[in-house]
C-alpha cells in the first residue's frame, strides 16, 4: 500500500521531481523533459503516492483555474501509478479530501476538469460520482459543455475540437494498455473508447464532475469519511 502526501509544486526537490520524471519514463512513449517540466510548472499541487520508506511510486498533479466569479475549475494533469500498486493506493482518497477542502473554501460551484486519456483516469469519474460528463447515461448539459468549451479553446487552442485535446504528446506504453478487454465487460471503457479513439496516440477527453457532497455517490462518501 501507498499513501498520498500533498505538496505544494515549488516545495518539491530536485530528487522528488527526478523520481517523478523517472515514472513517467516508465510508463509512457514520447515523454520529453521540456514538456514534464512546463506541464509540472504550471501546476499548483502535487499528490505525491509513497510507501513506508518515503519512496514515490506514483504521483497527480493539480491545478485552480477561476472561470468566472461563481465558478473555479480543479484541473489534473500528470497522474501515473506503478502498476504493481494499481489497486492498493491512496490516490483518490486523497485527492478527493484535498480537491473537496479547495470546493468548501468557495463560495460558488467548483468543478473537476480531467482530461482522460486512458480509460483507468476515465473511471474514476463514473466509480465515484453521480454526474460527469461526457457520459453514456446522459447527454453533457449545455451550460457544462460551454464550461468545458471555453476552458479548452482558452488553453489549448485549435488543438481542441470537439471534447478532444490532441496533445500531441506522451501516451501509455502499449504493454500498460488493457482497455480493449475491459470495454467487453464495462460500457463506461466502452464509451470512452468510442469518444476518444485516438487515445493510444496521445488524444485526451475532456471532461467534468462537480465537486460537492450531492453529486458523489456511496463510495465516493465513503472515501471522503462523510
Amino acid at each position: 500500500m501507498i499513501w498520498g502526501e500533498i505538496v505544494k509544486v515549488e516545495d518539491l526537490s530536485a530528487q522528488q521531481i527526478k523520481v517523478m520524471y523517472s515514472i513517467m519514463m516508465k510508463y509512457y512513449v514520447n515523454i520529453t523533459r521540456n514538456n514534464f517540466f512546463n506541464d509540472l510548472r504550471q501546476k499548483a499541487e502535487v499528490i505525491l503516492l509513497c510507501d513506508e520508506n518515503d519512496v514515490i511510486h506514483g504521483f497527480t498533479t493539480l491545478a485552480i483555474f477561476r472561470y468566472d466569479e461563481h465558478t473555479q475549475l480543479l484541473f489534473s494533469g500528470d497522474t501515473i501509478i506503478e502498476k504493481k500498486y494499481w489497486g492498493k493506493n491512496d490516490l483518490m482518497p486523497s485527492w478527493l479530501n484535498n480537491a473537496m477542502s479547495h470546493a468548501e473554501k468557495f463560495d460558488g460551484k467548483t468543478y473537476w476538469l480531467l482530461l482522460t486519456k486512458g480509460y483507468k483516469t476515465y473511471k474514476f469519474l463514473h466509480t465515484f460520482f453521480h454526474k460527469f460528463y461526457p457520459c453514456v447515461e446522459d447527454e453533457t448539459p449545455q451550460k457544462l459543455q460551454e464550461v468545458i468549451d471555453k476552458f479548452a479553446i482558452e488553453q489549448f487552442g485549435n488543438r481542441y475540437q470537439n471534447g478532444i485535446y490532441t496533445a500531441g504528446k506522451d501516451f501509455l506504453k502499449e504493454e500498460f494498455d488493457d482497455a480493449d478487454e475491459t470495454k467487453m465487460k464495462n460500457k463506461h471503457t466502452a464509451f470512452f473508447l468510442e469518444k476518444n479513439p485516438n487515445y493510444k496516440i496521445g488524444d485526451e477527453l475532456v471532461c467534468l464532475a462537480e465537486l460537492s457532497l450531492d453529486n458523489l455517490n456511496r463510495l465516493g462518501l465513503k472515501i471522503l469519511e462523510r
